[in-house]
């Protein structure tokens, strides 16, 4: 007996130390795992799924990392009236290893050097200011993940600044992760493939930086089923909100790629053809977090006669009429001249039928205050050249307005596509004057030169957007669905 144990005892330690041989060898093949996210806004229903899934991966041995390429932190209630902070609980629940700053991670009503601290995994930002780092000391340009006995370095990238910035940033990354060893570079990267300026295009980082083995992207919420391929570089993305979770497989031959695939597993509306289990701790903490809140948001505060559209087609397209309907109610209880709001600020439709506070919270994005400026003629052109410079393409610049008849030409050289602006009393809009602009207060952002040179803003206490339309739908105001064609292209010939 004493000889089976310490034969069995010499066999165990001779396996034990023959495994970092094994992962040595130079042409062992073998599959890594990427899982990724990207802009779920909060909307957390996925999470439990996530990390059902990574769990499953881990059970059966495979080397696995969870990712997210930004903007989880706000989009929904479940977000706002926690100022993110159950969305921070929910991702360490779920596991999440690396995060790349989104866009909207850098809202000031985010308030994310508040929540940075709170959560157990690295945040990258490779290309952000230095003001940024020094506010958000947790910010890094780059994480080491070994997985399989392969280092992977993934740099993290976000909006904001230029196409050529972004690549020196990830080349002054790759040579430090490279001086740490890493065998492989992935860009979590937090820029989108559809912006109407290419230099700022994950696509242009795969064309000036085709070392990168994948691009793991978000921000323009586009659904890459099986991901594409640019410059050699494997570009992947899920979409918006939770509906996909996004699988990368790499396989090795040591510590070189031979394969890399990108695939789409779909969770909203089919989480039981899924196959996943969903992990009951964080989906109890979702419970409990959402049955906190559920008095106030479950309150019915109007009803319609007809569905709103207030996704981003058609809002960052052209005029919708939730966007008429929406900025008729501010005009309407601010008493401005011209109401204005911008595309992307719509997330969600409205139902027809009773509607909820918190289907019109998650439908406007944000519940944030509303305020009035004043601003001359001259900057509210020059936002209007923006906002149909890509018509009738999708545009984060457009805006859903009040108080003005805009007609353009949409074949026109872009910064001379405007033929008219008039006033609700039929006067043209006069660059010299000064007109009370109204907008969520958050919104300053559409003038030209931003915030400081229109402060201070009149915000009007006690009122948000979503309390405004509540209060304008409810005084009677008939619900139409009928658009006005307030902001239009001409015909060619006129």
């Amino acid at each position: 007996m004493y000889r089976f144990f310490r034969r069995t005892a010499s066999l165990i330690a001779f396996m034990v130390a023959l495994v970092p041989q094994l992962m040595a060898q130079p042409n062992r093949e073998q599959e890594i795992t990427i899982v990724h996210t990207n802009d779920v806004h909060s909307h957390v229903e996925v999470e439990p799924y996530v990390k059902g899934y990574v769990d499953a991966l881990r059970k059966e041995n495979r080397p696995v990392v969870l990712v997210s390429a930004g903007d989880a932190f706000d989009g929904t209630p479940f977000a706002t009236l926690s100022k993110g902070m159950d969305v921070a609980t929910v991702m360490n629940l779920t596991g999440y290893e690396v995060f790349t700053l989104g866009n909207h991670e850098q809202f000031a009503e985010v308030a994310f050097q508040d929540l940075a601290p709170k959560l157990k995994f690295p945040v990258l930002a490779a290309n952000i200011s230095e003001d940024w780092k020094k506010a958000v000391p947790e910010i890094r340009d780059y994480a080491i993940k070994t997985l399989g006995g392969v280092k992977i370095a993934f740099i993290g990238i976000t909006t904001g600044v230029t196409g050529d910035e972004s690549v020196a940033a990830l080349e002054r990354s790759r040579k430090a992760a490279a001086a740490e060893g890493a065998d492989l570079f992935i860009g979590l990267v937090h820029l989108g493939i559809q912006d109407p300026d290419e230099t700022i295009r994950s696509t242009y980082l795969a064309e000036h930086c085709p070392w990168l083995t994948a691009l793991i992207d978000g921000h323009c919420h586009t659904v890459l089923p099986e991901g594409l391929v640019s410059s050699g570089v494997l570009i992947a993305q899920t979409g918006e909100f939770g509906n996909n979770i996004g699988v990368i497989t790499l396989t090795m031959a040591g510590k070189a790629v031979i394969a890399k695939t990108a695939r789409l597993i779909p969770i909203k509306g089919h989480e039981g053809e899924s196959g996943i289990t969903p992990d009951t701790e964080v989906q109890a903490f979702i419970d409990k977090a959402k049955a906190l809140n559920a008095a106030y948001l479950d309150e019915v505060v109007f009803t319609l006669p007809i569905p709103l559209a207030g996704t981003r087609d058609p809002n960052r397209r052209g005029e919708s009429y939730f966007g008429d309907l929406l900025m008729d109610a501010l005009r309407w209880k601010t008493q401005a001249d011209v109401a204005v709001f911008p595309g992307p600020g719509f997330r969600a439709d409205l139902p027809e039928g009773p509607v909820t506070r918190g289907q019109v919270q998650t439908a406007l994005y944000l519940d944030m205050p509303v305020c009035t400026v004043t601003v001359p003629g001259k900057a509210i052109l020059e936002m209007l050249e923006k906002a149909v410079s890509a018509y009738p393409q999708e545009n984060n610049a457009f805006v859903q307005q009040s108080g003005m008849q805009i007609r353009f030409k949409a074949e026109a050289p872009v910064g001379e596509r405007l033929v008219s602006v008039t006033l609700a009393d039929g006067t043209p809009l006069d660059p010299e004057a000064a007109y009370q602009y109204a907008t969520k207060s958050d919104s300053l952002w559409v003038l030209p030169g931003g915030e400081e040179p229109y402060l201070p803003a009149k915000v009007l206490k006690d009122y948000t957007l979503c309390e405004v339309l509540i209060e304008y739908i409810n005084t009677g105001t008939p619900v139409t669905g009928v658009i006005d064609h307030r902001t239009a292209p001409v015909k060619p010939e006129e």
